[in-house]
């Protein structure tokens, strides 16, 4: 047998090495290759499809800004208000169209794919996390490319947890401070934004503790117990206070239990034994917490001098925090239930990744079964709707699993102690982003909304699996090829309308021809729907500067280039006291000579009887075109 020596290796040439060896010496190789495929990718699908509603309120709000008006002062934004001042940049820099937001959505796609592939590269070889971050960006935007805040909330999230990351490498509190700033900064997108922040203090209590290990032989000091097992159960009471409006034995499982699971690993964990002086234990966590908290209220602040200086903070708040509560009587939607279908489902998903996890399926008997069967699903898929429901249905479980897994992992002192203290961490960092960031999909579970935390699940997962010294790579390979195929090829051809529940082919196939539509591709009777209306509304509208339009199609203000002459996008977040008193003496007082409205509201009701009734005497002209009942007066 010949020994070559080590010299011999490190002088070969670079052409003699193999694929596996290039990819780990170059590992920047990998991300070039997977940024590439990225964002030609979604640069192909960037103007496709479009929720009308969606569309408006991004332009509406963002017109108003660019008028110098003040979120939740002056209009009722919908979000924080800081994604209308990007949008309004977005105008400014690429024209007032629908397409522009879109363009700094994908700017920031861009910039968030490098992340996921630090954040994969840290448990696993450039291969695999180039693999993961293949994934995770095809369940991102691609699926729905309008500039919704939610989007943002994933970047930041993601952004704020590779900081994290950074922060166990380097232990310099600027990378808390960054964290922090990505989780201020998502607050001023969407309040979902909290999401991160409280995942992050999370992980900093356990970190804590993991600095500070119990100590049975040490005299037990409470106060600085008693104070984070207090805060930890203020957490618990607020996941329950979420969900309590749509309760429910699956919003439980999928939202409230994983975050409880990790406040009790923590709660257990600060039980156990004594620990160090608290004076000790105060300094060590406030060392950490005051960056984090210094980095997340900086951008806040900013934010919040215009309201300062004209008095109007109780506006933002009241926007931020009460109006949107309103959502869980109009907007609210229940996740599937448990049904057959979805627990069989689920049960062969998971006993593929115990498999995968445990090292077994080496055999090609069990190899050629497994392939053989998740071709055969993805195939079928196309076709039958029950076997296309069933790809999906685990996929929303995957969240509690994961991190159920992940807590008795942890909690399980015989198998962490074979785990370095750092990987533990890191571990504990993605369960605790996942479990509190899926929250995004309260109150409405629409299958949409788990594309905003799905690109977390499988990062959480090669966490997981990377606490394993030899996991099953084929096993895992084949879950991660066929949720790349079936998410590219069956999920994100059909649209939003239909994800989760069937395969549909490209209906987004005509683009809008009206100027202020970008080129955005929409469905056929979509297409003449606005073309024709827009063009009615702006020659009655004449040289008049306002229009109205309603209920919930902010989209009309936008694309006629016509300004709303109340301060609602959307009719349900309107006092409904007085409200049609109102709307008629907003409309004369701003000269209003036609109104567009909707027949089929989306959230909101229909209109009052008295309003339009009011509106037919006072707009007694009219045509009917699509949903839109156009009125006008000479």
């Amino acid at each position: 047998m010949t020994v070559t020596s080590s010299a011999s290796v490190a002088s070969s040439p670079p052409a003699q090495l193999s694929g596996s060896a290039r990819w780990h010496r170059h590992p920047w190789m990998a991300l070039l290759l997977v940024w590439a495929i990225c964002g030609i990718y979604s640069a192909t699908l960037l103007k496709r499809g479009w929720v009308p509603h969606d569309e408006g309120t991004i332009g509406q709000s963002a017109m108003r800004v660019l008028e110098g008006q003040l979120p939740h002062r002056d209009f009722d934004d919908v979000y924080s208000g800081g994604l209308s001042y990007l949008n309004a940049a977005a105008f400014r820099m690429f024209g007032e169209n629908l397409a522009a937001p879109r363009i700094v959505l994908f700017l920031f796609f861009l910039g968030w794919i490098p992340a996921v592939y630090f954040i994969a590269s840290r448990f696993a070889s450039p291969f695999a996390a180039a693999a993961v971050t293949l994934l995770a960006a095809a369940w991102s935007i691609p699926n729905y490319s309008g500039a919704l805040p939610s989007w943002y909330n994933l970047f930041f999230a993601t952004f704020g947890t590779a900081a994290l990351l950074r922060y166990l490498d380097t232990n310099a509190a600027r990378w808390l401070f960054l964290a922090g700033l990505c989780g201020g900064s998502s607050f001023l997108f969407k309040v979902s934004g909290l999401y991160f922040i409280a995942a992050a203090l999370l992980f900093l209590v356990f970190l804590e503790q993991d600095i500070h290990p119990s100590a049975p032989q040490l005299r037990k000091q409470t106060l600085y117990s008693i104070l984070v097992i207090g805060g930890l159960v203020a957490f618990l009471f607020a996941l329950f206070a979420m969900v309590r409006p749509e309760l429910s034995t699956v919003t439980v499982v999928e939202f409230v239990l994983p975050g409880t699971a990790l406040a009790l690993l923590c709660i257990s964990r600060e039980l156990q034994g004594g620990r160090i002086e608290a004076s000790k234990r105060f300094f060590t966590f406030g060392r950490m917490l005051l960056p984090f908290l210094a980095g997340a209220a900086l951008p806040v602040l900013i934010f919040l001098v215009p309201y300062i200086r004209s008095g109007s903070v109780s506006s933002f708040m009241n926007g931020v925090f009460i109006l949107p509560a309103r959502r869980f009587d109009f907007a609210a939607r229940r996740p599937p239930g448990f049904g057959p279908g979805r627990l069989l489902a689920t049960v062969a998903l998971l006993t593929l990744l115990v498999a995968s996890y445990r090292s077994r399926g080496r055999s090609w008997i069990l190899r050629l079964t497994v392939a053989a069967g998740l071709v055969a699903v993805f195939v079928t898929a196309r076709t039958h709707p029950g076997v296309f429901a069933a790809a999906w249905a685990p996929l929303a479980l995957l969240v509690p699993l994961a991190v159920l897994a992940g807590v008795l992992l942890l909690g399980n002192t015989a198998f962490t102690a074979s785990i370095p203290l750092r990987r533990r961490q890191q571990t504990m960092l993605l369960l605790s982003v996942v479990a509190v960031c899926s929250l995004i999909q309260l109150p409405f579970a629409a299958g949409i909304y788990f594309c905003y935390v799905a690109p977390l699940v499988p990062l959480a997962l090669l966490a997981l699996f990377s606490t394993v010294e030899r996991p099953s790579r084929f096993l895992l390979g084949a879950v991660l090829a066929f949720y790349l195929a079936f998410v590219v090829f069956r999920v994100t051809p059909g649209f939003i309308y239909v994800m989760g529940n069937y395969y549909q082919p490209n209906p987004q196939t005509v683009r809008l021809n009206v100027p202020r539509g970008g080129g955005l591709r929409v469905e056929p009777w979509e297409a003449e729907q606005y073309d024709r209306l827009i063009p009615v509304v702006e020659e009655h509208a004449g040289s008049g500067q306002f229009i109205y339009a309603a209920p919930d199609c902010p989209e009309v203000y936008f694309l006629s280039g016509k300004q709303n002459p109340t301060r609602t996008l959307f009719d349900f977040l309107d006092e409904p006291t007085g409200r049609s008193e109102r709307v008629l003496h907003a409309i004369e007082s701003h000269q209003v000579r036609v109104v567009a409205i909707l027949t089929r509201p989306g959230f909101s009701p229909p209109l009052s009887a008295d309003l339009v009734n009011a509106l037919r005497e006072r707009f007694p002209d009219s045509t009917k075109i699509g949903r839109f009942e156009v009125r006008w007066r000479r």
